[in-house]
């Protein structure tokens, strides 16, 4: 079965890319590690891998892409290049900047840490960084956006050097030299910001008193299995084989330079691939790595002072598509988009990286709404037969 749903994808990408003469596609068989085929019937996984070889050739996508149901690859593929100057082809290896996507990682890593009692999520955050400029936010508060700390983006670009790396001890001093006021009183407002998560990525190096680069490695990737998984450091990209941002598709692609930011951790700087993080998922599914209780904690949406509800947890987002709840961040930065989406209910996963600045998360809509019909009658029988 699963060599006729491979064969037949193939041969429909051969038709779809190979005789136009456009971008080359392969349809991946996965990792060993990965589980194999799901339990359905060849003609359903025909119907949805040509359904999303559609969508994917229409929206003339370039990049990587992985459809799993529960713990199944329905689907994965990798299309187009590296880099469009130089036709360098993507493999299902290609690492890709997962931009704000790696924010979930880091709420993992202050959960993780929780759940070593070396973090309390109510404290202060001036109670593990002394020097903390804002003795009023909690480390909750950072999690949840609704710190009110400001912008340390536009610190950098007015203060720091353009081709001077920064890590997070330098968005650190920077912080605390400028002491800029805060956005609003904690807790009464949700503003998205990179700069909490930054500081959160250095509170476990604080605490942990190991490199967050490290802590992600031998607490996370090592463990989940996740073979293309890092963290940006300037001094080796240059010798790795990853996928390069663009600010546009064809006709006249350009590269983003390098940004002195783009070492700062915590809000970004992740490079994966889609079969990682299909890895990745059972952090956030199973108790391999954190207990159902921090789990629930992190997919539950932030109340204001005021009571008022925000679609935001620890490191996801949520919201409800034709009346289905989902589970999901998306990212952008530097012509890196990338979106994990999820709905709990029907087990679906969609993981898109790409690099060409496309709208990833309308593709990843595209997809659910176009399989989860073909999926649901299964889901139901299962939860009928384990009932």
């Amino acid at each position: 079965m699963k060599n006729i749903r491979y064969w037949v994808a193939f041969i429909s990408i051969l038709i779809v890319y190979g005789i136009a003469g456009e971008n080359k596609a392969s349809n991946i068989h996965g990792r060993d590690d990965l589980p194999a085929e799901p339990p359905i019937i060849a003609s359903k996984a025909d119907t949805i891998s040509k359904a999303i070889d559609k969508i994917i050739h229409q929206a003339h996508f370039n990049g990587s892409i992985l459809v799993g149901y529960k713990d199944y690859v329905l689907y994965e593929n990798a299309i187009g290049l590296i880099n469009l100057k130089t036709n360098d082809s993507l493999s299902s290896e290609t690492p890709f900047q997962l931009a704000s996507v790696s924010k979930s990682f880091t709420a993992l890593a202050i959960l993780m840490l929780v759940q070593d009692s070396l973090i309390r999520l109510d404290e202060k955050v001036k109670h593990y960084i002394q020097e903390f400029p804002y003795p009023t936010v909690t480390v909750r508060h950072l999690l949840n956006h609704t710190s009110g700390i400001p912008n340390y983006f536009k610190l950098a670009a007015q203060y720091w050097p353009k081709n001077k790396p920064m890590n997070n001890e330098d968005m650190l001093v920077l912080l605390v030299k400028h002491k800029l006021r805060l956005q609003f009183t904690p807790g009464t407002n949700f503003r998205y910001s990179n700069t909490g998560y930054a500081i959160l990525a250095l509170l476990v190096e604080r605490v942990s008193k190991t490199p967050f680069d490290e802590f992600l490695k031998n607490r996370i990737f090592l463990p989940l299995g996740m073979q293309n998984t890092f963290t940006y450091d300037r001094q080796i990209m240059d010798t790795l084989t990853i996928a390069l941002g663009h600010r546009s598709n064809r006709p006249n692609p350009s590269l983003f330079d390098f940004d002195p930011v783009d070492e700062v951790l915590g809000d970004k700087s992740i490079f994966s691939t889609p079969a990682d993080l299909f890895l990745y998922n059972r952090a956030w599914t199973t108790d391999i790595l954190i207990n159902e209780n921090l789990r629930k904690e992190a997919f539950t949406r932030a109340t204001l002072k005021n009571r008022k509800v925000v679609d935001y947890g620890f490191g996801w987002r949520f919201k409800k598509v034709d009346g289905k709840d989902i589970i999901y961040h998306n990212g952008l930065w530097h012509g890196f988009t990338a979106t994990f989406t999820r709905i709990p209910d029907s087990e679906i996963t969609v993981i898109i990286l790409n690099n060409t600045n496309a709208h990833v998360s309308t593709l990843a809509h595209q997809i659910i709404k176009e399989i989860t019909p073909l999926l649901e009658l299964d889901h139901k029988q299962d939860n009928i037969s384990a009932n």
